[in-house]
């Protein structure tokens, strides 16, 4: 099973990718692969604000 991690660089917290236990909240999904075996892609959330700017735009 592998576990892959995306998230924001240079945010107002260092992001917690060893553990499930971030304080970002991140979503975590699961993932098929073609051999019918799960992985799974937790996506963190910034903590300073940068989507609302990147809608915006």
């Amino acid at each position: 099973m592998s576990t892959y991690h995306v998230y924001p660089t240079r945010d107002l917290i260092e992001h917690d990718t060893e553990t499930d236990d971030c304080v970002c909240g991140p979503l975590t999904e699961p993932v098929p692969r073609d051999d019918g075996s799960m992985g799974w892609l937790i996506t963190h959330h910034s903590l300073d604000g940068r989507e609302k700017q990147e809608q915006n735009r």
